[in-house]
Order: structure tokens, then C-alpha cells, then sequence
């Protein structure tokens, strides 16, 4: 007898920490934020002992049109920033002045294409990954 209640003592256990669980999950995921842009590009000549660089990065836009908006123009966002990123120099990109004025080409380079401003469409970006090997 003791053997079925403790049995049944572990299942019923079993059974109310797999219901809980996903509420558990769910309560301690944040709000989901923009997808981040992941690059991973060459700079320099690889043959020459060029580096590559991997980043990853989300914007801060002025609101949820502008988001749309960039959603659209993923693609041409994304091949305009490969051609900005890969023709980096490695040794600026080490330096904090680098990667802040290569925050500000994106932001440039991203409004130019949405036809926006600074104040209007991405304000800013952030770099959640930023690695050079």
C-alpha cells in the first residue's frame, strides 16, 4: 500500500510541475523585442591575413510604422550594411570611436534607404554581438 501511494505521491507531482512549468516560462520571458540583424563579413583580404567580423545588432526606431517599415526592407537593409560592414578597417573597428561612428553610418545608411530622418525612423542601434577574428 505504501508503495502505490508513494507512487502515486511522485506522479501527482510529476503531473502538477509539467502544468506549471510552461505558466513558469511564460511569466519570466520578457516582452519580445526586434529581431536582431546578424552579419558575419570579411574584412580585408582573407589571403592577406584579412579578419572577419560578426556582429549582431538591434534598432531603436521611432515607432511601430518604422518598424514595419525596415521588416519590408530587410533585404536591401541587409546588403546595404554587408557592403557597409565589409568595408570596415579591423584596427578603427577596436577602438570605442570606431564602433560609435559605425553606429552612426547605420543609422545614416539605414534612413536613407526608408527616406527618414534620425527623429522619424531609427534612432539608434545597438550591438548585442561584436566580434573581430
Amino acid at each position: 500500500m505504501k508503495l502505490h501511494f508513494s507512487l502515486f505521491k511522485t506522479l501527482a507531482c510529476l503531473l502538477l510541475s509539467a502544468c506549471l512549468m510552461p505558466a513558469a516560462l511564460a511569466s519570466d520571458a520578457g516582452p519580445s523585442g526586434p529581431e536582431p540583424y546578424k552579419f558575419v563579413v570579411n574584412l580585408g583580404d582573407p589571403s592577406n591575413g584579412g579578419k572577419y567580423l560578426q556582429v549582431q545588432m538591434v534598432f531603436e526606431s521611432a515607432g511601430p510604422e518604422v518598424d514595419h517599415d525596415v521588416a519590408i526592407n530587410k533585404p536591401r537593409i541587409q546588403h546595404a550594411l554587408i557592403l557597409l560592414l565589409s568595408s570596415a578597417n579591423p584596427d578603427v573597428l577596436l577602438t570605442l570611436k570606431g564602433k560609435k561612428d559605425l553606429m552612426v553610418e547605420i543609422i545614416d545608411t539605414i534612413n536613407h534607404l526608408l527616406h527618414e530622418t534620425e527623429k522619424t525612423g531609427v534612432k539608434d542601434v545597438f550591438f548585442t554581438s561584436f566580434i573581430i577574428q
